[in-house]
């Protein structure tokens, strides 16, 4: 069945036929609880009303025209975004990667124009994930995403993630911004420290842009509407993509107003970016994170799911299993598992629930953000039922 797609991933021997919540059905019938959502993406679950809504309105207007001409859906979000989130303007693509290419672009486009050196330097962070363009790549700090693809562009340093005197001394003349994940989380679920968020701070009174990367961290994910935000920072760039679209292509990057005075006609563009039809359904995703009350009751549900997995691992791991601690924030949390976790993530399907891994060591939940309280309850069943010696 798929002799002919390249085998750039692993073996996918499960086929997803239907969606409807947060469950999903295989091919010969099976249901199963989904805490992978697209890997973050259906934010909403499956089949959500208003998204559907929304994409099916716009169909019958048109698909595409191209950024020749102004396009009602994506204005609209543009709008929506930066007045929800404190920006100036808004840049749509197809991605994330593509977000964090482009925000690389701005930042050392703004660098130059500030009448700052040729040499620009971009600090990121080990176990931190940008994507897998050439830029993006080469701003990952995981060797095993970059290994065998060089040479890569010149100008990142990647340093240790949360260790605040390592950023302190690196920050300089040449440092343009810092690219970070307010939780590095295909890196292992890392949240940054207390002690990092300062010194990102105080390179940023320096001069230095803070990027924050919130593909996956943004838009509720973590029971806020940006995690960075709630870590007390104030990005000058912050990207987005993963839910924005509601399980359709689309990133953004959101600029203040004085970086986006360094950029001019003819300097970036996407031929794809902004597609009207993937703008609507983003309408009305920003439209169900911004209604009355519905981030603190994310917040409440994703505690509740967090007691539960402590409470689990606690019990696992007096009998003897190798699990623990819970990390994350939000709906982006999980445990590291100390066994197999290909083994655990096949034992977690036959009992009918679908999770992933990061890290090394790993295991990540990504339920959608209205999952109910039943199905948190019967998150935690099946992880205790998958869990054994």
């Amino acid at each position: 069945m798929s002799d002919y797609l390249l085998h750039n991933y692993g073996p996918r021997d499960l086929t997803i036929v239907r969606g409807q919540g947060s469950w999903v059905w295989d091919a010969q019938g099976n249901r199963y609880l989904d805490c992978v959502t697209g890997v973050a993406v259906n934010a909403f679950g499956h089949q959500h009303a208003p998204i559907v809504a929304a994409v099916k309105a716009q169909l019958e207007c048109y698909l595409h025209a191209s950024n020749l001409y102004l396009m009602e859906p994506q204005v609209r979000l543009a709008e929506a975004l930066c007045r929800a989130m404190g920006m100036d303007k808004a840049f749509f693509g197809n991605s994330g990667t593509e977000a964090n290419e482009g925000a690389i672009k701005f930042a050392r486009r703004h660098w130059l124009e500030k009448g700052k050196p040729s040499k620009i330097e971009i600090l990121t962070f080990t176990s931190s994930f940008h994507g897998r363009t050439y830029a993006s790549m080469a701003a990952t700090g995981q060797e095993k995403i970059r290994a065998g693809f060089g040479p890569l562009p010149e100008g990142f340093r990647v340093l240790p993630v949360n260790d605040a005197s390592a950023l302190r001394a690196a920050v300089g003349p040449d440092t343009a911004a810092i690219l970070f994940e307010p939780i590095l989380a295909e890196g292992g679920i890392i949240t940054l420290s207390q002690e990092v968020i300062d010194a990102l701070k105080e390179a940023q009174a320096k001069g230095a842009l803070l990027i924050a990367d919130e593909i996956q961290t943004g838009l509720g994910r973590t029971g806020e509407i940006l995690a960075s935000r709630a870590m007390g920072l104030d990005p000058d760039i912050i990207t987005l993509a993963k839910p924005l679209g509601g399980g359709l292509p689309l990133g953004a990057i959101l600029l203040r107003e004085a970086v986006a005075a360094s950029i001019h006609v003819g300097d970036h563009g996407s031929t794809f970016g902004g597609n009207p039809v993937a703008c609507a359904a983003g309408l009305a995703v920003v439209g169900e994170l911004l209604r009355p009350g519905f981030l603190a009751d994310v917040r409440e549900r994703a505690a509740a799911l967090r007691t539960g997995l402590e409470s689990l691992i606690q019990r696992k791991s007096a009998q003897g299993i190798d699990c623990g601690p819970v990390v994350g924030k939000g709906f982006l949390t999980g445990f590291r598992f100390g066994g197999d976790l290909g083994a655990f993530q096949k034992a977690c399907r036959a009992n009918g629930l679908l999770v992933h891994r990061a890290g090394q060591d790993v295991i990540r939940l990504l339920p959608p953000l209205n999952i109910m309280n039943e199905e948190i309850a019967a998150l935690i069943d099946r992880l205790d039922r998958s869990m054994v010696l």
